[in-house]
């Protein structure tokens, strides 16, 4: 039987999440339309929606649904510190892992290049962790590190 460890950009489905896809894809009707499909359509996106809120112990407004990982990424890092900044504009700092995926990346150098983010760029160690030390100094504003090779960031 062969395993499959590519998680990353595709997972494989369940029995039951391939069943109730199969079974919504069969549908039709736009969730943002008034007619009966489209009010069909958008029961079965809001009742998705509290099921994973449910699961996730988070309220449905919480729950988002995006069409993929870059999207997600996108949302969740310019959100929050559009979110963070907006209330405080001396809130512009974003601390990364420098292994982080490209989307988080690219997402992070875009803030800091076109919205005036200040980066610090986390260094890893051999197993891709994150020194926590560091963390936790950059957290309380006092780094114990300086730059190397460029891969840490603005002190």
């Amino acid at each position: 039987m062969p395993v499959y460890l590519d998680h990353a950009a595709t997972t494989p489905l369940s029995a039951e999440a391939l069943a109730a896809l199969t079974r919504e894809l069969a549908r039709t009707g736009n969730p943002s339309s008034l007619h009966g499909s489209g009010r069909r359509a958008r029961r079965s996106v809001e009742d998705a929606r509290e099921a994973l809120a449910t699961a996730a112990g988070a309220h449905p407004s919480e729950v988002i649904f995006t069409s993929g990982g870059t999207e997600s990424d996108n949302l969740a890092v310019k959100g929050l510190y559009w979110a963070r900044s907006g209330e405080d504009p001396a809130r512009r700092r974003i601390l990364c892992s420098a292994v982080e995926h490209h989307a988080v990346l690219d997402t992070v150098e875009w803030l800091e290049r076109h919205e005036g983010a200040i980066v610090t760029w986390l260094p890893v160690d051999s197993e891709g962790v994150v020194d926590l030390g560091i963390l936790a100094a950059e957290l309380a504003g006092t780094p114990d590190h300086r730059a190397r090779d460029g891969h840490v960031g603005q002190q």
